[in-house]
């Protein structure tokens, strides 16, 4: 684990770009994905195929599951990439592979601002804790100006928007939607750690 006092003197070089995958299959059809290895849907790959501008990136990180490798091999076809189990998909227990619209909406509404988590599921925490981790982890082992595409989930993206973000707005993301992470997002979210710790 990283001191957060470094903020006071490192210069952080590097810019994250997560996008969230491309619509699957279980995404149409309303039911929770969660960590269930489905596909994307042939839409969702066209609508990926346009969605950066940038396309040089100096490393590039997928998740263990298939949906966002097939993403990224529309966006940037035959990339070397890096799988981090740290960016999976938030397992989400009880609800996996249900009908949305079969689960208590008032439930669901808690869920999704963190505040319940379904039998058997990971709680917000947790996946703060990994998904915080692989973002330290990639500040501190970067130091020259790279660029970095990461590829993940709702459900880091979700953790993304609590952690580094100071005014996001709505906490789920889109299919394909992107979140930058500068020094600038960085160092709020140090600065918010070492304000935590002192409280």
């Amino acid at each position: 684990m990283y001191s957060p006092f470094v903020v006071k003197w490192r210069i952080f070089m590097i810019n994250l770009t997560f996008i969230r995958h491309a619509e699957t299959i279980l995404n149409k059809s309303g039911v929770f994905c969660g960590r269930t290895d489905c596909d994307v849907t042939s839409e969702g790959l066209k609508n990926a195929i346009s969605l950066l501008n940038e396309k040089d990136f100096d490393f590039i990180y997928i998740s263990p599951l298939k949906r966002t490798k097939q993403t990224l091999n529309v966006i940037l076809p035959n990339s070397n990439y890096i799988i981090d189990e740290r960016i999976i998909e938030a397992s989400l227990g009880e609800w996996e592979g249900k009908i949305k619209s079969s689960v208590d909406p008032n439930l669901l509404t808690l869920y999704r601002v963190g505040k319940y988590t379904p039998l058997g599921a990971e709680t917000p925490e947790d996946i703060d804790k990994r998904v915080c981790n692989f973002v330290e982890s990639l500040f501190y082992k970067y130091q020259n100006n790279e660029r970095i595409l990461i590829v993940t989930h709702n459900g880091v993206m979700k953790s993304l928007k609590r952690n580094f973000i100071k005014d996001y707005g709505n906490i789920m993301s889109k299919n394909l939607e992107t979140i930058i992470i500068t020094d600038v997002e960085f160092k709020y979210y140090l600065q918010s750690k070492t304000s935590q710790s002192t409280t």
